[in-house]
């Protein structure tokens, strides 16, 4: 089973604002609630797509 990550830690990763990837998965139609928030595989897949 694969692991998820929280917004922060994809964050970290992409080199990105906390806030501005929180944004960019409002514009995607994914909840994320705070920098702390799980994220899905399928939805880290969905968001690195575009």
């Amino acid at each position: 089973m694969a692991r998820s990550l929280r917004v922060l830690e994809l964050a970290a990763k992409l080199k990105v604002d906390t806030g501005d990837l929180i944004a960019a998965y409002t514009l995607l139609d994914i909840s994320t609630c705070s920098r702390s928030s799980c994220l899905s595989n399928q939805h880290i897949e969905k968001s690195l797509s575009y």
